[in-house]
């Protein structure tokens, strides 16, 4: 008997539950004692990886001693003091009495000389040449610039160096510690040079290295295990297949996603190779099995360890080979947490959780995505869940959690443990890392898939917005900005690779049709969000968190396909003074043209009626912001004003209807209240009304949204009223869809 198909699942609640369950493995981890100190790994490695704890630079700091900051000459700024001391007098040159300031020369000191310099007995200024980046000698406390000097050679007395005259008065002021890197000024002692949890790049290799850090201590968070498995009995696992192996397909899924996990750098990536539905759930069982929990080993060959996460492709969907579910569950006691997505590609993908209990009686945790056996499916996939997945298991932290709640965890001790681990769960999961998001207008019409929301593999421009140019002190100023122009990369059939060749991300595309959008293509020029697969930064202070995100605003397309499946909760208000009556005859009779042209009694409700009237001398205006901005009008999404017409059009006004003229008026209160104007859709409706009848086209039509933003408010008339709600259905829906997403 065929088991039926699991419900849809939205990628937004899809991706929450992924991080929760990985946030509870977290959690897991954390009360069984085996949260990670950090590891060692070769220097080589170091660069991409995230630090375990806090790097400080060792006393002194860097310089560990005080370096000449250029060539120049050392000197002591006490000899300076005055034009005439102790250590010799400064004279005179010419008659034009330009000053004279020398200094004996004692020594040379180059980069990489300690610092040895011969004491010098005379009662005399001194002074140690130097290079950029020597020791400066003890006792010396400034360095003069060659550039500001000149040496004079004597045969009977030691050399010595002069100050240009044009200088001397500049070298007098000389304050200690000129051109003089003193010790720590760089890089001062106790200084965090590498903060835990930060990503590692060349310059930390470099400041570590300053401080006298050996890069063979450094620590870093171990890699996220990650098994991947290809499943069926079609595929040939060295890659290649001969023109007479007929129904033989290559295992592209196991390259693609190994290379794909290591450009994510939070894992290490286990090839786990392929089983064969032939096998059967038992002797697959056993090996996954070996692959998730056995500490001794994997399988021949492997390094000895288990793996946290399990990929699978192929095998999960509905056909009688696919089996994979039977193993997870049946085999290994996994639960599920969702069989499908409602999203393209991928729709069959799976996540599964498997618990077990240690001899303690903690929880271990190991979580498995069975993802579709098309290449790009698979792809995609693991770019929308595992990604985001491992980044959460890789950089999250429960010591960082009681960092930043101090407050709560004083008072969580008092709480139960469920209590305190749903906190930490919930911060886990609105702090992870996603992709980093760009908005992007397509520069080719693309047809929108009437069925599921796309995730549209696309290649990206960036492209110049026209400057605004203006002046400031520097002169021309240009506010230069952009954005980015998206190019479909072709035919997007899940099998294609191809489409992934050259893709900068993902497009998020909503679904088309009257049950979607409301639209079947996707216009050119047309903007549209787009998750990138390359981060913009390297710095994970500047990375997308989930709680920021379009998936969690649920302002994807895929949140609002969702969105609209919800009853449209409808109000009439009537425009007529007419007979008790008629005026249940008007009511009745559009009621039903709405929930038809809406999609039927399942998806649309008349919830609200009411009436207004010219008759009773209150401003029409006033009427209709009592009513729709009171209790009349509570709790619908749109509203309909309807300006009946007499019976029959010939005829004088009667009891029963409102003259042209009054349905001018009633737009008019209608567009005083509303907070934004619709007008390409109030043109929509007139066109609509007046197909269905021609006198329709003398009303005056207004769409727009009231109640701060939060409805939908149409004024029409009864004339042709089937073919303007028609004309709007699928519109209607899409703005339901925005305000609820808001």
């Amino acid at each position: 008997m065929s088991k039926s198909p699991p419900p849809m699942v939205p990628v937004p609640a899809a991706l929450e539950t992924v991080l929760k369950e990985a946030a509870t493995l977290l959690w897991f981890r954390h009360q069984n004692g085996s949260s990670s100190k950090g590891t060692l790994c070769p220097p080589s490695e170091l660069v991409g990886r995230i630090s375990a704890v806090d790097v400080t630079a060792p006393h002194p700091g860097y310089p560990n001693h005080n370096s000449s900051i250029m060539d120049g000459y050392a000197i002591k700024t006490s000899d300076l003091n005055g034009f005439n001391n102790n250590n010799g007098p400064i004279t005179q040159e010419n008659d034009q009495s330009e000053p004279s300031l020398d200094f004996v020369l004692v020594g040379k000191v180059y980069a990489g000389d300690e610092q040895t310099v011969p004491s010098y007995e005379r009662n005399h200024r001194t002074a140690v040449y130097v290079t950029t980046g020597a020791v400066i000698p003890d006792g010396y406390d400034a360095v003069v610039p060659v550039e500001e000097t000149y040496i004079l050679e004597s045969s009977h007395e030691p050399p010595k160096m002069h100050i240009i005259s044009s200088k001397v008065q500049s070298v007098l002021n000389t304050k200690p510690w000129t051109w003089i890197r003193t010790v720590g000024c760089d890089i001062p002692p106790n200084s965090i040079v590498l903060s835990k949890g930060e990503r590692i790049q060349p310059v930390h290799l470099a400041l570590i290295t300053q401080v006298g850090i050996s890069q063979d201590d450094v620590k870093v968070k171990e890699l996220i295990r990650v098994g991947v498995l290809s499943t069926g009995n079609e595929l040939t696992a060295d890659g290649s297949c001969e023109n007479s192996t007929i129904g033989k397909i290559p295992d592209v899924n196991r390259p693609l996603l190994l290379a794909q996990l290591s450009t994510y750098r939070n894992c290490e990536a286990v090839d786990l190779g392929i089983v064969t539905d032939d096998e059967g759930r038992d002797i697959i069982s056993k090996r996954l099995n070996k692959a998730l929990w056995d500490q001794n080993g994997i399988m021949e060959g492997s390094t000895g360890e288990s793996v946290d996460v399990l990929i699978t492709t192929g095998g999960i969907s509905m056909g009688e080979k696919d089996i994979m579910e039977q193993v997870l569950v049946q085999g290994l006691g996994g639960k599920v947490h969702f069989g499908r997505m409602n999203m393209k590609p991928g729709k069959p993908t799976t996540f599964i959780t498997i618990d077990r209990k240690t001899s303690r009686g903690t929880l271990l945790r190991k979580l498995i995505f069975a993802l579709p056996g098309n290449p790009v499916s698979a792809s995609v996939c693991a770019e929308l869940l595992v990604r985001p997945c491992l980044d959460l298991l890789y950089h999250a932290n429960i010591n960082d959690f009681y960092d930043k709640n101090k407050e709560k965890k004083t008072c969580q001790n008092a709480y139960d443990k469920e209590l305190e681990m749903a906190t930490f769960v919930r911060w886990a999961t609105e702090n992870a890392f996603v992709h980093e998001e760009v908005v992007a207008m397509l520069s080719s019409d693309v047809a929108l898939d009437k069925e599921r929301p796309e995730y549209h593999r696309v290649s990206l421009e960036r492209v110049p917005i026209p400057a605004h140019v203006g002046d400031n002190q520097f002169g021309k100023h240009y506010n230069q900005q952009y954005t980015y122009r998206a190019s479909t990369t072709g035919v997007q059939r899940s099998s294609r690779v191809l489409s992934l060749r050259n893709a900068d991300g993902l497009m998020l595309l909503p679904r088309g049709g009257p049950l979607g959008c409301g639209f079947d293509i996707a216009r050119k020029g047309t903007s549209f969000p787009v998750l990138l697969f390359s981060s913009l930064s390297e710095s994970t202070s500047t990375r997308t968190l989930f709680k920021d995100s379009v998936h969690h605003k649920t302002t994807t397309a895929d949140r609002k396909s969702q969105l609209i499946n919800a009853t449209m909760r409808l109000g009439l208000i009537l425009c007529d003074s007419c007979s008790q009556s008629r005026h249940n005859e008007i009511i009745s009779e559009n009621s039903e043209v709405l929930i038809r042209c809406l999609g039927g009694e399942d998806r649309a409700v008349v919830l609200r009626k009411a009436t207004v009237s010219l008759s009773n001398g209150d401003s029409l205006t006033r009427q209709f912001s009592d009513i729709v901005n009171g209790p009349d009008m509570e709790g619908v999404d749109v509203i309909f004003a309807i300006v009946p017409t007499p019976p029959n059009k010939f005829e004088d006004l009667g009891c029963c209807g409102i003259a042209f003229r009054a349905g001018i008026e009633v737009s008019h209160a209608v567009s005083s209240i509303l907070v934004k104007n619709a007008y390409a859709l109030a043109l929509q409706v007139r066109k609509g009304a007046a197909a269905k009848d021609g006198i329709a086209a003398l009303f005056e039509n207004v769409v727009g949204t009231v109640r701060d933003g939060t409805a939908v408010l149409v004024s029409c008339s009864d004339k042709g009223f089937e073919g303007a709600v028609s004309s709007i259905s699928g519109s209607l829906w899409h703005l339901k869809a925005n305000i609820l997403s808001q």
